[in-house]
């Protein structure tokens, strides 16, 4: 069943975002973020100090590389992720302070952005 979401209009230029809640896998996901729909992040990041605080167990590290070039390692943990009516286990990356829904999550559905209407439609897949 497909949902719809509104932009976040205070944004510049508006932009499509996620209702999210993460856990760590096997527990109840507690941690209520909105998170910036981003076609070009390969993995899904989160605020640093959300996996201390959701408790995600540190799966491994990884080398990330942005926008300008400059590449670090970074702690990756393993996260249940419920949105858009689905929940997924993922790994993601704790960064800066801003949550992003990065392709990991969002090539298992299908997205509709309607940028005149601000709005973006998520149909699961089956």
């Amino acid at each position: 069943m497909s949902q719809d979401y509104a932009y976040d209009a205070r944004r510049t230029p508006p932009a499509p975002v996620l209702p999210v809640r993460l856990g760590a896998p096997g527990a109840e996901p507690t941690v209520f973020l909105v998170a910036l729909v981003d076609t070009g992040a390969d993995l899904s990041v989160v605020p640093e100090q959300v996996p201390a605080q959701a408790q995600l167990p540190r799966v491994g590290e990884i080398t990330i590389r942005g926008v300008g070039g400059s590449q670090r390692r970074v702690p990756l943990f393993a996260a249940a992720v419920e949105a858009a009516g689905t929940t997924r286990i993922v790994e993601v990356v704790g960064l800066g302070g801003e949550a992003l829904v990065g392709r990991d999550l969002l090539n298992r559905w299908t997205l509709r952005l309607d940028g005149p209407r601000q709005v973006m439609r998520v149909i699961p897949s089956a």
